[in-house]
């Protein structure tokens, strides 16, 4: 009875229980994304990455490991080696021949001491010429051999760089855009958030209008109200809305002239029941003692429901 006598009245003002337009709307929108290409590239990713990741050893174009070349350090050694010995041998020659006919010339003979220590000088100076034409050599593989190895890195780094760079493309054109999840998950947000919101906007009207009807019958029953208008021949637009404990029907109801929603007794009801309750006044008309009708009947006495049922 509570419960209706405050809707009447209005317990407080009525929070909605519907969802919003801009719920509406978003919901109208996320149900007409169209999330097919980012779905189709983003389910092409996830295959190569699950590609990738069952051939770690052999993935694709990339390279996690590099070798410089051994055959062209060895190539650049022999190379410059040959090279100077090319230069060289000719040059061994002609010296042994110069020397020969120089110490000939100064009258020493082949065999002598001295003889034999011309020739042991000559060939010294000519093998440390050999040991520095084979240190050029392995200096000039050295060069080659890390040339190589740059060379090896220079390449990995623009084919692992070019991947990458492929890769973030394909991201960055999945930027702000939904795929068939993210959809799902939103819509499910905003569903649940009006869903929670309308089934706590109910429980704070149902209890606003609990609160108002019992503010009514608080106040029905006080001494407070002594007695007011209440004759039915005043009454239009009446509307049964509840029942009280003693079986008294409560109604909505205007007076005649008027169109503010009123709630209370109907006197000739009231009359038959608990005739106590009303007093007729000078105009004729009847009125009700709220303090004493809203009070359950005692023991024994048959309440209006009782009546017609019986």
């Amino acid at each position: 009875m509570s419960k209706a006598v405050g809707k009447i009245f209005g317990g407080g003002a009525e929070a909605s229980t519907s969802m919003h337009t801009g719920e509406r709307e978003i919901l109208d929108y996320l149900n007409n994304y169209n999330t097919a290409n980012y779905d189709q590239t983003l389910n092409n990713l996830t295959s190569y990455a699950a590609n990738a990741s069952n051939q770690l050893n052999n993935m694709g174009n990339y390279n996690f490991s590099i070798s410089a070349s051994d055959d062209a350090r060895q190539r650049a050694e022999q190379a410059v080696y040959n090279s100077y010995v090319d230069k060289l041998q000719p040059q061994f020659a002609d010296q042994t021949s110069d020397l020969a006919t120089r110490l000939a010339n100064q009258g020493i003979s082949v065999g002598s001491e001295a003889y034999s220590r011309a020739m042991t000088d000559l060939q010294n100076n000519q093998n440390n010429a050999l040991n520095q034409a084979a240190y050029q050599s392995v200096l000039a593989g050295q060069d080659a051999y890390s040339k190589s190895l740059n060379d090896q890195l220079v390449a990995a780094g623009f084919t692992n760089t070019a991947q990458s760079n492929y890769i973030n493309q394909l991201l960055q054109a999945l930027q702000n855009s939904y795929s068939g999840y993210d959809i799902a998950m939103d819509k499910y947000k905003v569903q649940s958030g009006a869903d929670d919101r309308i089934a706590q906007n109910r429980q704070y009207n149902n209890q606003m209008y609990q609160n108002a009807g019992n503010q009514f019958i608080n106040s029905a029953t006080t001494a407070a109200i002594t007695s007011l208008l209440s004759d039915e021949r005043l009454k239009e637009n009446i509307v049964p809305v509840g029942r009280l404990d003693n079986g008294l029907t409560i109604y909505c109801f205007n007076f005649k002239g008027s169109h503010v929603p009123l709630i209370g007794l109907m006197a000739q009801e009231v009359q038959k029941v608990i005739p106590s309750a009303v007093i007729e006044g000078d105009d004729g008309f009847l009125r009700v003692r709220y303090d004493i009708a809203c009070k359950s009947l005692p023991a024994g006495n048959k309440t209006l429901t009782q009546d017609k049922e019986n």
